[in-house]
């Protein structure tokens, strides 16, 4: 089966180092671009859907009347009688009760809070819009509705966010005892406020915080099951996991990207573009690519090796020197049959992907 990624690409404001396509709120124009979501969707005519995930921007800006029609129309558009896995993003200052309680009577299975950091000033620097306490109480809120699945987003390498600070934040979201979390480096992207404002990242800094974070981790007990996540058993991101595997996914909105019946597509980055397309029954893809065979094992590696588990050894066949180079530097290893990723690889992991590309 296929996945669907949905995009809310609304904010009240953008964070100062975020580069997703993103829009100020508005609710005529969310109201416009939900049916035009709906109008996009009738190309699928009723796919069977696997996994569902609502990103953004910040799919809880959304007001509850319009998260509820959006969730109508998906049920509508696609089949989700097999569905295993129903995600979507919260900011925590945005999740009201009410909302929550609208996700959870639609039986979402998983919610994923971005917090980013415990600590006030550093959540400052990053443009971020709540506090700490005020994510306490939208995990509080959640835990209290019903949901026992719920992720933390991390983030580390912060603006004078030192070594002791990160494990503050650790232990203070370990306590929690979330389901899942994902930890990610602060990186400088081109043309956001921090990019503007020529920002530094410090990455020796950022080694010592991941492996800090990793042998904190591996005495709990979350699994290291992707670069950037672990989780609880039976707590895997399935929708992820679906990208890692490189099985297929539509994505629907403004900036989306599909890969579908071999075919990989990204759509409009222009959300009012984007409306305005589908209002006019026009086309709302930009770009897009046929996978062939070669480029699909190549896909395959490049995305599989970010898993824990690895990827199978025989689609190695044509890369057997770099295979053996990284073996011998011990940033991979064979484990039945599959190359993984070690410990020691996962920090650089993005150069071990690039050279089997």
């Amino acid at each position: 089966m296929t996945g669907l990624y949905v995009h809310i690409p609304f904010c009240k404001r953008k964070c100062f180092y975020c580069d997703f396509i993103s829009f100020n709120y508005d609710e005529r124009k969310a109201d416009d671009y939900i049916k035009a979501l709906f109008k996009e969707s009738r190309k699928y005519k009723k796919e069977k859907i696997s996994t569902v995930y609502i990103g953004g921007g910040t799919p809880s800006m959304l007001s509850a009347d319009q998260l509820q029609h959006l969730i109508d129309g998906i049920k509508k558009h696609f089949d989700i009688t097999e569905i295993e896995e129903f995600t979507v993003e919260l900011n925590p200052e945005s999740a009201s009760a009410e909302k929550l309680k609208i996700l959870y009577n639609n039986k979402i299975s998983r919610i994923s809070f971005g917090l980013q950091s415990s600590n006030d000033e550093e959540l400052k620097i990053l443009g971020r819009l709540h506090t700490y306490n005020e994510f306490l109480n939208a995990y509080a809120a959640a835990r209290n509705t019903g949901f026992d699945n719920i992720s933390i987003d991390l983030m580390y390498g912060i603006e004078t966010q030192s070594a002791e600070s990160w494990q503050k934040t650790l232990d203070t979201v370990l306590k929690l005892n979330p389901d899942h979390i994902s930890l990610y480096p602060l990186t400088i992207e081109k043309y956001t406020p921090f990019y503007n404002q020529n920002k530094k990242v410090d990455y020796d800094l950022q080694s010592i915080m991941y492996n800090a974070a990793c042998e904190k981790l591996k005495d709990s007990v979350f699994t290291h099951y992707e670069i950037s996540n672990w989780a609880k058993d039976g707590k895997f991101s399935k929708h992820n996991i679906l990208y890692w595997k490189n099985k297929e996914y539509i994505g629907l909105g403004a900036s989306a990207s599909s890969y579908y019946k071999r075919q990989r597509y990204k759509n409009i980055l222009n959300a009012d573009i984007y409306i305005k397309n589908l209002q006019c029954g026009q086309s709302c893809v930009i770009e897009s690519e046929n996978i062939d065979d070669s480029l699909y094992k190549t896909e395959t590696i490049m995305l599989g090796l970010r898993l824990s588990e690895g990827v199978d050894l025989s689609l190695f066949n044509h890369k057997q020197q770099t295979l053996y180079k990284y073996l011998k530097q011990d940033l991979l290893v064979i484990r039945e049959g599959k190359v993984c990723l070690t410990e020691k690889g996962f920090w650089v992991s993005n150069s071990i992907i690039s050279d089997f590309m």
